[in-house]
């Protein structure tokens, strides 16, 4: 025999012997397959490479194990009217704002708003994950880093940074920094359905700076400028943001999020409901099930506007 082969049914027998040690006699599970489809049964025994399990129907049958990619307990949460509603696949944020919940560590996925502003998160372990994102042509760039910590059941909280600014200084001035942000989130909920409450600090001046030159003449006809520097105090620093979304189906759910800010004269108010789209993609490896893709569709209001700006994004994991 070859060595490589001798080497791929070690690792083979190595990952069947683990598969066979953690699966429960009369446990109900949920196998998913390579293409995404799945099947409910409950475990009755594995020989020669099959798991035999009975299905839905009561019906005894089996399933060759290597086509098996995904196992998951069977319960009132994922079991709904007989179907397999599939976990929230974009868990870690509503639309913009973060919740508290995190990446897993290898975890990450990349996203776009209209194709136009571009990003990714990483998850580095199960409690931080860093992301950065730009345009095509380099400007606005972002970069963000999150510390998630689970406080008791259904109740997350969630330390970050989050920067926006010109980071290659393309628009020739030295004001690099538009927002320069620490904030604090706390998540109440499922990652199902929940509420998110954050507050943030903007440390940038650049953003708030209303700064302005008044124009007067003098006796001879000169116009004479006077700098009018504006106070930056910390109720113009202070951001608070707010989101929810409930899951209503197994492949929709709904999302609000809403932002306040800029707090010392007329504040600003920015943000809107909107619809989640889920939807399962094949994968090569069975990293993360058969993979995922979300869509999502917003209606942003603010009383700046004239009227609601619809708004449209995508994000898949890798």
């Amino acid at each position: 025999m070859k060595p490589t082969s001798l080497l791929f049914l070690t690792f083979f027998s190595l990952c069947y012997s683990s598969f066979s040690q953690d699966i429960l006699e009369n446990q109900k599970y949920i196998f998913e397959f390579r293409d995404g489809t799945t099947i409910i049964g409950t475990f009755l025994y594995e020989k020669d490479g099959n798991i035999y399990i009975n299905d839905s129907n009561g019906k005894k049958t089996y399933i060759p194990e290597v086509m098996i990619v995904n196992r998951i307990i069977a319960n009132d949460d994922n079991i709904v009217d007989g179907e397999y509603w599939f976990p929230n696949l974009h868990d870690t944020r509503y639309f913009f704002a973060p919740t508290a919940f995190g990446l897993e560590e290898g975890e990450g996925y990349f996203s776009h708003t209209f194709w136009v502003i571009w990003q990714f998160q990483y998850g580095i372990s199960d409690n931080f994950s860093v992301g950065a994102g730009t345009s095509p042509i380099g400007y606005p760039t972002t970069l963000n880093g999150k510390y998630s910590i689970n406080l008791r059941n259904k109740l997350n909280t969630a330390f970050g940074y989050f920067w926006v600014g010109d980071l290659f200084n393309l628009n020739g001035f030295n004001d690099r920094s538009l927002v320069n942000m620490p904030y604090a989130v706390i998540t109440k909920g499922t990652k199902e359905t929940n509420i998110t409450l954050g507050l943030g600090l903007n440390l940038s001046n650049t953003w708030l700076d209303d700064s302005y030159v008044e124009y007067s003449t003098d006796a001879n006809g000169y116009q004479i400028g006077t700098l009018i520097e504006d106070e930056i105090t910390l109720a113009d620093r202070v951001t608070i943001n707010t989101g929810a979304t409930a899951r209503m189906s197994r492949r929709f759910s709904v999302v609000f999020e809403g932002w306040l800010f800029d707090f010392n004269e007329d504040p600003i108010l920015l943000g809107g409901p909107g619809i989640r789209y889920f939807r399962k993609i094949n994968r090569v490896t069975p990293k993360n099930g058969a993979g995922a893709k979300i869509f999502d569709f917003q209606l942003l209001f603010s009383p700046e506007f004239d009227g609601p700006i619809p708004m449209f994004g995508a994000s898949q994991k890798f």
